[in-house]
């Protein structure tokens, strides 16, 4: 009996921080962003220092020490089985009168990044993420 309650304790806490993450503040650093046609064709590459500050509600957007904005979180879909390791995040926001779309995905040890202006012919970005980790 005690082994069957410990393995759903075990359970239930890997189960509860797949869905945490989402829930806390968070920083994403990147250095290289690479650009693509909406095709998916690569066009070309910027050596930039981006910095993005999750919120429950907004990602604040820093790049070269420079502050871009504010994207207001519509929605968003988490699951990580390794907090900022090994998972998917999937971000629906809006900056202005555009909606992005943002996807973290961790696998095999690398984070990425990808970013998607909706209903726009402009290109995708790629990022390889340096650093994700939680924010206090």
């Amino acid at each position: 009996m005690k082994s069957i309650i410990i393995t759903l304790f075990i359970s239930l806490t890997g189960t509860l921080s797949t869905f945490a993450q989402c829930e806390e503040n968070a920083m994403l650093n990147t250095s290289k962003t690479n650009l693509a046609d909406p095709s998916g064709e690569p066009i070309g590459v910027k050596d930039e220092r981006t910095v993005l500050r999750f919120s429950k509600t907004a990602i604040m957007l820093n790049i070269d020490g420079v502050d871009r904005g504010e994207l207001k979180i519509v929605s968003q879909s988490c699951n990580w089985t390794v907090p900022y390791k090994e998972g998917k995040s999937v971000i629906k926001a809006k900056l202005n009168d555009w909606d992005y779309t943002l996807t973290i995905e961790g696998k095999e040890g690398r984070v990425n990044l990808h970013v998607v202006k909706n209903e726009s012919d402009d290109s995708i970005l790629s990022m390889t993420v340096d650093k994700f980790e939680k924010m206090n």
